[in-house]
């Protein structure tokens, strides 16, 4: 008696060279067959061919890009709100058997500053062009769930961090700034910081549970940037560090509720001594362990 294969199912990525993108690809490539769209976006003939010819059974869309000193918006607006638009909108018309699910990747910054832990349902209000762009996207999924052929999922991902990270990210920023003993200013406020393992954990359970809602992906744990820093500074560097400005609260707060998540299935998160060791893996520092 020969048992039947059984074939993997078929995501298809968008941002597959980006440091979360990477990372999900190699964490679930065994489990799923992963297709990662190799073109820019920006060329969105060959990517509504690639929609209509390939097979797959779920998309996510991890690419987007940050704004750098309020440059680029035209760039930002393209990539970040017009063509993930486009991209649903060419699903709904080509309708594919066994597509089931489109996920989102959103960000925390849809919600703005809060002095509080920030739920799913709490109001959004973007404080920068990255965020509003997100939130755009958002809207639309909200406003017209109803009317697609597949369940849409939205995940607003919290801060998360990777040796792999670029400049305009917080910890690459602020490593660089230690290690080149520049001043620290303006600290004294909350972020909510994940692991990129966990995040890639909730992604596939969002997937695996197909999900069709907003979901915080977070760690749940509110953690001090100046707290962060020294912590960082005691596991590498080792300088002498100059904070300044950061006597006073700034009440820019982000730090996220992760009571759903937890609901859903993902029950550990690892903690900030992991998160700041994985950035650091593969650097030339001496990491101590304590």
């Amino acid at each position: 008696m020969h048992l039947k294969k059984v074939s993997k199912k078929i995501i298809f990525i968008t941002g597959g060279k980006g440091v979360l993108g990477s990372y999900f690809h190699n964490k679930y490539k065994r489990k799923y067959k992963i297709i990662s769209f190799p073109y820019r976006l920006e060329n969105f003939i060959k990517l509504n061919k690639w929609i209509k010819t390939k097979k797959f059974h779920y998309f996510i869309h991890f690419a987007a890009i940050l704004p750098k000193k309020n440059k680029h918006y035209k760039k930002i607006n393209l990539i970040n709100k017009k063509l993930p638009i486009k991209i649903i909108n060419t699903l709904q018309k080509n309708i594919k058997k066994d597509f089931k699910y489109f996920l989102f990747i959103s960000t925390s910054h849809v919600y703005g500053f809060r002095n509080k832990k920030i739920s799913e349902n709490d109001r959004r209000k973007p404080f920068n062009k990255y965020g509003s762009t997100k939130k755009s996207v958002e809207d639309f999924i909200l406003n017209k769930k109803n009317k697609f052929y597949f369940k849409i999922g939205i995940a607003r991902i919290f801060n998360f961090t990777s040796n792999k990270q670029k400049k305009g990210n917080f910890i690459p920023d602020v490593y660089t700034r230690i290690k080149n003993q520049m001043n620290l200013i303006n600290l004294n406020k909350n972020r909510d910081f994940i692991h990129i393992d966990d995040v890639s954990r909730s992604l596939e359970l969002m997937i695996d549970k197909v999900i069709d809602r907003p979901l915080n992906i977070c760690s749940g744990k509110k953690i001090n940037l100046i707290t962060l820093v020294k912590r960082l500074n005691s596991m590498s560097l080792n300088k002498k560090l100059v904070f300044i400005n950061s006597r006073k609260k700034m009440n820019q707060d982000i730090y996220g509720n992760n009571n759903l998540l937890i609901k859903f299935g993902i029950k550990k998160f690892k903690n900030l001594n992991v998160i700041l060791k994985s950035f650091l893996h593969g650097k030339k520092t001496n990491i101590n362990n304590r």
